[in-house]
């Protein structure tokens, strides 16, 4: 193994052991982990994906910057609990400029430029809103006090958005890596081929049932792309459907998995914090019209086959009943622990998905066949630390980022202004 492989493989396992840890470890400050959460996610963003020599030295010089300011914090949280979020001398300023540069940074690299760029208009509102006029200017907020409640306070970066990016999404995007480093994804596909393959149209149909189950793991559009759009567009190509079509309904369909529960995307646990409704309530609202969203898509996909004669799927290409059924229970075994967990027994969301973490790690040691490899259990969790590492710190850049506009909204009351316009 390459040097750098293990370093990043090691960084995942440290990621994954961080924050399942929390959640059995009890209490724990939030101006302790909700930093380390940022430090862990920092060289995901500015250094894996760097291909240019520039590229990989700013991305270290902001990765060493970035892991100073977000230690700083975490090492000295008691004492600075007590600063009540302003500012106590140069360096804390010079600490709290280097993480909302670094922030936006983070995010820019990870989402490209509107998230940040909304955030810097946020920010230049908070430092000189106060020359507006009219209702929505606000009263002259010292700067020690405006970078303090946003830095060095559990507002601004360590509010409670965050908090939920630590305790729950990270959780959850940890389940769908076990489950998709194993034979879960196939399993979704052999479910999805077995139901709707022989239809007509049965190769789009395919697409539209694998992306649902499979986004349901992920919570991205681009993931579920990648994973399951390498095996419906040859397959609906090979048929001849229209590339325009097959491109098409592997977009529409998931676009769609972002809002199939249980993991939805980043905007679900943006809702838990600005609606205040539990994540299981969040879930619960989502399924319906997540099924309906694929119901549609089968409808239009059912429509266009029949108008334009498209063939389902031939028979030496549907999976074995055998096949379906052992690699279903991949993902099915995971899934019906999580909810049991949940609306059975009361459990919280995380450590429901803790529970079903457990099952779907043991589940990695065996394939299809129900045979152990020694290897391919160790490939397997590799690339669960991989997965895990990168889509950690993908979501942890965005929510940090919308955490300083809803920290600035807070702190200057233009939330408040703008609900009560409306």
């Amino acid at each position: 193994m390459a040097p750098g492989r293990f370093i990043w493989i090691a960084l995942g396992a440290l990621s994954i052991a961080f924050h399942l840890g929390l959640i059995f470890s009890g209490l724990v400050p939030n101006l302790f982990a909700r930093p380390l959460h940022m430090a862990l996610a920092l060289p995901w963003v500015f250094l894996f994906g760097a291909k240019s020599l520039p590229m990989r030295i700013s991305g270290l010089v902001l990765t060493t910057l970035g892991l100073i300011a977000a230690l700083y914090i975490a090492l000295n949280e008691s004492s600075l609990a007590d600063q009540y979020g302003s500012l106590n001398g140069q360096w804390q300023t010079i600490v709290a400029a280097i993480l909302i540069l670094v922030t936006l940074e983070m995010a820019r690299r990870a989402v490209g430029w509107p998230l940040p760029l909304v955030a810097f208009l946020t920010l230049l509102y908070g430092l000189f809103g106060q020359y507006i006029p009219g209702e929505f200017g606000h009263p002259e907020i010292p700067l020690s006090s405006f970078l303090g409640n946003l830095t060095i306070a559990e507002g601004g970066l360590w509010g409670k958005l965050t908090g939920v990016s630590v305790s729950i999404v990270a959780i959850f995007v940890i389940m769908g890596a076990v489950l998709n480093s194993g034979e879960a994804g196939q399993g979704f596909m052999n479910l999805a081929t077995a139901a709707a393959g022989r239809l007509k149209g049965g190769a789009a149909k395919v697409a539209t049932l694998s992306s649902a189950l499979f986004g349901s793991i992920s919570g991205s559009a681009s993931a579920n792309v990648a994973s399951t759009g390498a095996i419906t567009l040859p397959a609906m190509t090979k048929l001849g459907y229209p590339k325009a079509l097959a491109g098409a309904v592997e977009a529409v369909a998931s676009s769609g998995g972002q809002i199939m529960p249980p993991l939805m995307g980043a905007g679900a646990f943006v809702m838990v914090e600005l609606t205040g409704v539990p994540y299981t309530g969040i879930m619960a609202a989502a399924l319906l019209p997540a099924i309906l969203y694929f119901v549609t898509v089968w409808m239009g996909i059912n429509a266009f086959a029949r108008r334009h004669d498209l063939k389902g799927l031939p028979s030496e290409e549907q999976p074995a009943r055998r096949d379906v059924l052992i690699t279903t229970g991949f993902f099915a075994v995971p899934f019906l622990i999580l909810l049991q967990q949940m609306f059975i027994s009361g459990a919280t969301p995380q450590y429901a998905a803790c529970v079903a973490i457990l099952a779907g790690f043991l589940l990695l040691f065996l394939d299809g066949r129900l045979t152990f490899s020694l290897s391919r259990t160790i490939a397997r969790l590799e690339k669960t630390c991989l997965a895990t590492g990168q889509q950690i710190a993908m979501i942890a850049s965005i929510i940090l980022c919308a955490s300083i506009i809803i920290g600035v909204l807070g702190a200057t009351g233009l939330g408040v202004k703008i609900t009560s316009l409306i």
